[in-house]
């Protein structure tokens, strides 16, 4: 296993770790595979995949469970990341939040305490300040952000003050690379440690035959599979690491061996040449929204629905359009062609659903918004 430093931390980690979502249940516990899930994260551990990534959201908590149950007896061989939920960024409730989440997973402290989702309507300051207090009682050693803009990380950082973000958690994969528009280069330069949650894209890795037979092509050269290849090619870059997540014991050996080998500068170069991916705008009348996707998330399916936020979604769409409204960047929404028979659709949203009622509210339905098509519904 190839390990690199934490931020400007000294502090070592598993170049690939084990994200822990959907360990323990997606929006509701689901206790059904418990003890295969602790033995896959302890193999997982065994062979060097150290750094684990949970959050006190996954599985409403029990998530936590599970990696507190793999990790008895070991505790000092790991390196434990959660996250705090939007809802809880208030100063007193994020102190609350991490006793729950200390107690779940059966420690005295937590590696990287992260922000799981900004909450527009709880100021950064306040949070970090309840950061600042944790670091102070030893209960957190480190603090890191998840799925921030450039903009929201430069604020963090400014409130933390002499203390610092070590790490940022967003998606990275071949298929959405948004992060290299502006917040990958920022944490290479300021030595800022990239978490690419999702680095197999949920297991689609790759789509289109000519990608496909290119990436075996350049997997076949160094006898390791395509999968490998993709988690080679995102550790490659200096900041950062990966999380994939498995429970199958052959995906988890086969995940902890991609750093076995280098990927020499002309394949790197190559793949990132083929898995360029466009961003391309779409009028929003023109999107079916769609129920179901990863943990059968529940969506809205009108503007209305949306403004009311019945389901409780923090950030709400209506926060999310007045940062929008102010200049906030979003990530493009996911996309595919549309099975709808009547003609009156043209893609179906898959995922960024939030996101997507946000920008409808922000522009009025009247702006396309930026979105990524995957192909063949893949």
């Amino acid at each position: 296993m190839q390990y690199k430093e934490l931020g400007k931390t000294h502090t070592k980690i598993s170049a690939i770790g084990q994200g822990c979502m959907g360990i323990g249940g997606y929006l509701s516990k689901d206790s059904l595979q418990d003890d295969n899930q602790v033995r896959a994260l302890r193999l997982g551990i065994e062979l060097g995949m150290t750094f684990l990534d949970t959050a006190e959201s996954y599985g409403k908590g029990h998530s936590e469970e599970l990696v507190g149950r793999a990790v008895e007896g070991i505790r000092k061989n790991v390196f434990i990341a959660t996250k705090v939920s939007p809802e809880h960024l208030s100063y007193d409730a994020l102190l609350r939040s991490v006793e729950g989440s200390l107690r779940r997973l059966k420690t005295d402290y937590i590696d990287i305490y992260q922000v799981h989702w900004p909450n527009p309507k709880i100021p950064i300051s306040e949070t970090m300040r309840a950061m600042k207090q944790l670091l102070k009682e030893g209960k957190i050693r480190y603090v890191g952000g998840s799925n921030f803009s450039l903009k929201e990380l430069k604020e963090a950082q400014v409130a933390l003050s002499e203390d610092e973000i070590v790490s940022i958690q967003v998606e990275y994969n071949f298929f959405d690379r948004t992060i290299e528009n502006n917040i990958l280069p920022y944490c290479e330069r300021e030595g800022i440690t990239t978490i690419a949650y999702s680095p197999l894209d949920q297991g689609k890795i790759a789509s289109g035959d000519k990608r496909i037979k290119a990436l075996q092509m350049i997997a076949n050269r160094y006898n390791m599979t395509m999968a490998q290849v993709a988690l080679n090619w995102l550790i490659s870059h200096p900041s950062v690491i990966a999380i994939p997540k498995s429970a199958n014991p052959e995906h988890i050996k086969e995940n902890a061996a991609a750093t076995d080998f280098v990927l020499l500068d002309e394949d790197f170069r190559e793949i990132s040449k083929i898995f360029a991916q466009e961003c391309v705008h779409v009028p929003v009348n023109r999107i079916r929204v769609i129920l179901g996707g990863q943990g059968n998330r529940q969506v809205y399916q009108t503007v209305e629905e949306a403004i009311e936020n019945k389901l409780g979604f923090v950030p709400s769409p209506m926060d999310l359009a007045h940062d929008i409204q102010k200049g906030k960047v979003l990530k493009p929404a996911r996309v595919i062609k549309s099975t709808d028979k009547t003609g009156n659709y043209d893609f179906d949203l898959i995922e960024g659903r939030i996101r997507y009622w946000a920008w409808v509210i922000a522009y009025n339905e009247k702006k396309p918004i930026p979105v990524y098509i995957r192909d063949n519904g893949k």
